[in-house]
């Protein structure tokens, strides 16, 4: 009998097994468990909680049904004790290969039903941020993945061991590892289902794609590199697993097949483009002063060009006129992103040799070469490649990214940056970056775009200039622009999704300006102008929280999904990391909070205290107590109870990458939660508008240029209290 007649043989007979039905059955309703008791991703978005949770929920159900029907349907001659009957008939490899594709062939066909089957209600949920692109995506990756990685690594573990129980035992030992906090940290460490951190609404997921297409690439060659030597180990003529090894190791084709294909899954493990090789006590780490005091940049040109978007790579050159004053050659360092290669340098137009000293550190590292002794240099960088994520951010998958819906590059990983060894010259030092998108792509920058020309093929060139830097800060999606009214007069620029434009009627503005009034009318307005203003940016789900540098905040585009504004026992809950960016515009670029007698204090506790007020006008003083005071008081209450805490010697025995986790975690306990405490309980002793008078005093202060800081010192001699007085715990 042939191999597809046997086939057709095999299926129909796996086709009329009450077990495949329940297998299939059961992968089908799992998902449903995904909507609301297992939540294999963190994120909430909507692609998060209605397609990536529910797929991946069948993607780990199905693991475990399609490997035990597999184990089932191979140790079934056995168990019926036709085993000898049938070698006589078919070889036991021919016929473990022919079984494997049956479960593997019913295994696709569940995963299409499901697709099918849950497709209307995805439809439904997600509405205006549904893909038919992403859908499928997410059936063949995160839910198909499942059945065909389990049924792979079953059929190898009964055909080495030859026991069905303990193939079982080893199945779930797998099953739980890849649940483990270990696993949990490493995409490629997630075998049977990718890792997601969360899904993009708005600004595509390409960085889930990607990793989860590679780590199932990967494992699809370790598992059947796997499979095929444990091909070898196939019973026959009575035969253990070690006499069947050897008599089939005679032909070549099976070992050396499985080997390369062991062999590429290793490679590919160990070349993978994605993340960064940062040391895992970066923490400890010291930077080197890389600071030249003979160097000046006098301007910087920035042209670049995205190569692919379906690969997330870029190229581009980087010019840069510096000025070295001392006569004679100099070494100049400058930070890339790690996933990024340097193809040359020129100096005036003359090749320079230069060294990639591979110090990987938060997805950068530093690169040298040595100037001429010139004093004006032209130099010119070419580079490209695909921006890499920071290790210690592996699990959220959270970084510099490129996609066809949505762009996000800044400074070194967008272009080279010199400044920290051949400083800018003055503030009026001009950068600009030329760079072409897709004519649906607004770009958002911490300089000022420009439209240069329609290229008439569906593609858009900008130039975006600003001054007193080296770097730009790069967005870029399908945003839409309004100006926000805050009766200030300070000009505010909101750019967002034009999925959510819609949604932004319920409220989701007015709260946004209420905090920049709320700044504006306790500490003063910000020096913005129609040149340089005030701009809020949507960023991407992978973007966690917010940010704020220079002119521009950020927040994450969940804060204006269906579930937090259609959901009002949240509240303000929503807004809040919103508004805490907002509020950084005061405290941290407006005027900054530092103590080198106290490395803990910082801009965090002003603003998070500031958040806490102005929540509590809008919700009243019950909501801001229950949510922040209570909850800082509780932080800093489990911090004193740590053990850890306690017994600080005990840190150095734990591993680098544990106890650099508690460090931070300490650290951010204090900057956010301690800090705000203190204030808050000496805003207890003067007053609440009292301490609105002094905060408002440090500001204004700092603002026109009376003080380089505001240390914990100033703050307390303002409230006339001393240290001691008020404390974070």
């Amino acid at each position: 009998m042939n191999a597809s007649s046997l086939f057709r043989v095999e299926f129909g007979r796996l086709m009329r097994n009450r077990l495949a039905w329940l297998a299939a059955a059961l992968t089908a309703l799992a998902p449903i468990v995904g909507y609301s008791f297992y939540h294999p991703t963190f994120g909430d978005s909507m692609g998060a909680l209605y397609l990536a949770n529910p797929m991946l929920t069948g993607g780990m159900a199905g693991t475990l049904l399609f490997a035990l029907l597999i184990l089932a349907a191979l140790d079934q001659p056995d168990r019926s004790g036709t085993a000898a009957l049938i070698e006589t008939i078919i070889p036991p490899v021919k016929m473990h290969a022919i079984r494997l594709l049956a479960v593997l062939s019913l295994a696709v066909l569940t995963s299409l039903a499901v697709g099918i089957l849950y497709l209307p209600y995805t439809m439904w949920k997600l509405n205006i941020v549904f893909s038919f692109l992403d859908y499928w995506l997410a059936v063949l990756l995160f839910l198909l993945s499942g059945p065909v990685m389990g049924t792979l690594a079953a059929a190898m573990a009964i055909q080495i061991t030859g026991r069905l129980d303990v193939s079982v035992l080893a199945l779930l030992a797998a099953v739980i590892f890849s649940r483990s906090r270990w696993c949990s940290q490493y995409f490629l460490a997630h075998w049977n289902i990718p890792l997601v951190s969360t899904l993009s609404d708005a600004f595509g997921s390409a960085v889930v794609w990607r990793t989860a297409f590679y780590s199932r690439l990967v494992w699809l060659c370790l598992l059947g590199g796997g499979w095929l030597l444990s091909l070898l180990c196939v019973r026959q003529y009575g035969k253990g697993a070690a006499g069947s090894l050897i008599h089939r190791i005679k032909r070549p084709v099976l070992p050396i097949s499985s080997i390369l294909l062991l062999l590429l899954g290793a490679v590919l493990w160990n070349r993978q483009p994605f993340i960064d090789h940062c040391p895992e006590d970066w923490i400890s780490m010291e930077t080197a002063d890389r600071f030249h005091e003979h160097l000046t940049t006098e301007s910087t040109s920035l042209n670049v060009t995205i190569d692919s978007f379906l690969m997330g790579t870029l190229s581009g050159e980087a010019s840069w006129q510096i000025r070295n004053n001392s006569g004679s050659p100099q070494e100049l360092y400058f930070n890339l992103n790690s996933g990024y290669r340097v193809r040359s340098i020129t100096a005036n137009g003359e090749p320079l040799p230069f060294e990639d000293l591979k110090n990987d550190y938060i997805a950068s590292r530093e690169l040298r070469c040595t100037l001429p002794a010139d004093e004006e240099i032209s130099l010119v960088i070419t580079y490209g490649g695909m921006p890499r994520i920071w290790n210690a951010q592996e699990r959220e998958l959270s970084g510099n990214y490129i996609s066809s819906r949505g762009i996000y590059l800044a400074s070194h990983h967008l272009a080279p940056t010199v400044a920290g060894c051949a400083p800018v010259e003055d503030e009026d030092t001009p950068v600009t970056l030329t760079i072409t998108l897709p004519a649906a792509m607004t770009p958002v920058s911490t300089g000022s775009p420009k439209q240069l020309s329609d290229n008439r093929d569906g593609t858009v060139s900008w130039v975006i200039t600003d001054q007193g830097t080296d770097r730009i800060q790069l967005f870029a999606g399908d945003y839409v622009y309004k100006e926000l009214a805050t009766g200030s007069g300070m000009p505010i620029q909101f750019y967002y999704s034009k999925k959510y434009q819609s949604r932004l009627e319920n409220g989701a503005l007015e709260l946004m300006e209420q905090a920049i009034a709320y700044c504006t009318s306790h500490y003063g307005p910000r020096s913005f102008t129609e040149d340089k203003p005030f701009k809020i940016v949507q960023l991407t789900a992978f973007q966690f929280g917010g940010f704020a540098n220079r002119s521009i905040s950020g927040m994450g585009e969940t804060y204006f999904s269906d579930e937090n504004l259609n959901n009002p026992d949240k509240g303000p809950a929503s807004a809040e990391v919103l508004a805490h960016e907002i509020i950084h515009q005061w405290w941290g670029l407006g005027a900054t909070l530092y103590d080198p007698e106290d490395e803990d204090w910082n801009d965090e506790g002003i603003t998070v205290y500031t958040t806490y007020r102005l929540m509590s006008e809008i919700m009243g003083e019950d909501y801001a107590r229950e949510n922040y005071t209570n909850k800082w008081k509780a932080v800093m209450k489990d911090q004193h109870a740590s053990f850890y805490q306690r017994h600080p010697e005990y840190l150095d025995r734990l591993p680098k990458r544990y106890s650099n986790e508690i460090l931070a975690s300490r650290s951010s306990s204090n900057w956010y939660d301690g800090n705000a405490l203190m204030i808050y309980r000496a805003a207890e002793k003067t007053g609440p508008q009292k301490i609105d008078e002094i905060w408002s005093e440090l500001y204004t202060r700092q603002a026109s240029g009376l003080s380089d800081m505001i240390t914990l010192t100033d703050f307390l001699d303002a409230c006339g209290l001393k240290k001691g007085e008020v404390e974070r715990e």
